[in-house]
């Protein structure tokens, strides 16, 4: 019987959107997903990876990893790429888990393409390794076969393939394989994010479970054209993971402590350009890719965001339009600050502005101002632009309360 999403993965590794060499504008590694959503999950899990790391090294061994739904070895990128600190100016890296820290990288996954890329990309690290399994049917072989893990791991939504019955599932075997304190990342897809209004007002389990497609992965014209398959996923919201911890505490007799909740990708999911979902959206994700983009200037104004677009939900409404209010006076004051007609003394309600938008502000203040004098490079499309980009993920990441309302939710667990 044929299995619901393999078709498109196996599809996007053939056509290479596994690689690592595709344009930044759009696809698999768009620099949303390199410079937002990669950055903002090293962040997050830094001081826990980290502490982590430390109690580890005290018994002399390395870290073991479980990756589930692990792709071509995503997870393996993320996590031996986190630093320590934020940068200074200096040359090195310090990363928190560096590769040769780690006992074992185990990535499980569905696809049997997706498993034989990692091999190859990954076939010279003898602790990297890669199997097929089927999730669904939880932890199987690998309960009896392995020793305990120190972090069970997901990106990406994979977990979201799961329904809930089948992660519970999944996660009991978790809580009875995992020994000692170990953490688990659960990364699934947010039920409250802007790309899908007609989802939010689910309230039976069978309502949760709506169809998906990876039709980003494809061009307008190929989008317009093609078959894409659509394959079953879960969505979640905040309050259901916190739901979710209590019920694997309660069945498995550990103790399961929700650590942290984090909607990622909140204005820039992938079907806000896709408009699949909601087709009231303008293709905010690729502006933002735009303006990480070299020698490429993007229209400001059309960044400017319409707070109408978010339908009317008690949950999660009153958030949304508030970061969107946050997001519209950061590209206005940039607009113009590039004209040398505003400073941030003229701000009205500068008192009333919470911390990570009057942060943000200053920041672009402070480019534009440092950079103004330059006259090679484009300093606009070089430096202010990605400046502008990395602003609004800070307006993202400070203002998010994990409630479900990004086209990702992150989530980590400690299970003793």
């Amino acid at each position: 019987m044929k299995i619901p999403g393999t078709e498109t993965y196996a599809r996007a590794v053939q056509e290479g959107n596994y690689d690592l060499n595709k344009s930044k504008l759009s696809g698999k590694y768009d620099s949303v997903r390199t410079f937002w959503e990669d950055q903002l999950t090293g962040i997050a899990l830094r001081p826990y990876l980290s502490r982590l790391v430390t109690e580890r090294a005290k018994t002399g061994r390395g870290l073991r990893i479980l990756d589930f739904g692990c792709g071509s070895g995503e997870g393996y990128k993320i996590l031996t790429q986190i630093d320590r600190h934020d940068l200074d100016l200096g040359l090195q890296h310090d990363r928190v888990m560096p590769e040769e820290s780690l006992e074992l990288y185990l990535g499980l996954d569905l696809s049997e393409p997706m498993v034989n890329k990692g091999r190859e990309l990954f076939a010279d690290r003898s602790n990297v390794q890669f199997e097929c399994a089927n999730l669904s049917h939880g932890l199987g072989a690998i309960q009896k076969e392995q020793k305990p893990f120190d972090l069970y791991f997901s990106s990406y939504g994979s977990l979201s393939h799961l329904n809930r019955a089948e992660l519970v599932k999944l996660l009991l075997d978790v809580c009875k394989h995992a020994k000692q304190e170990s953490m688990v990342v659960l990364d699934l897809i947010g039920r409250y994010s802007i790309e899908w209004p007609g989802y939010w007002g689910a309230q039976l389990e069978e309502e949760k479970v709506r169809n998906y497609s990876m039709s980003y992965l494809y061009s307008e014209n190929e989008r317009s054209g093609e078959q894409i398959e659509h394959f079953p996923l879960r969505f979640w919201s905040g309050t259901e993971v916190q739901e979710l911890a209590d019920e694997l505490a309660s069945e498995s007799g550990r103790t399961v402590e929700l650590l942290k909740r984090m909607d990622r990708s909140i204005l820039v999911g992938r079907h806000t350009d896709t408009r699949e979902y909601n087709p009231k959206l303008p293709p905010i994700r690729e502006l933002a890719n735009s303006l990480h983009e070299d020698y490429l200037r993007t229209d400001l104004e059309r960044l400017i965001l319409d707070p109408a677009m978010v339908p009317s939900e008690v949950t999660v409404t009153p958030f949304l339009k508030s970061l969107i209010r946050c997001w519209n006076i950061l590209v206005e004051f940039t607009q113009r600050r590039l004209r040398r007609n505003v400073s941030l003394v003229d701000m009205k309600g500068w008192s009333e502005f919470p911390a990570p938008l009057q942060f943000a502000l200053m920041t672009m203040d402070r480019v534009i101002a440092n950079v103004s004098w330059m006259t090679f490079g484009d300093p606009r499309a070089n430096i202010i632009e990605p400046q502008l980009g990395y602003a609004l993920r800070g307006l993202e990441n400070g203002l998010q309360s994990g409630l479900g309302c990004g086209h990702g939710m992150w989530s980590i667990l400690n299970i003793r």
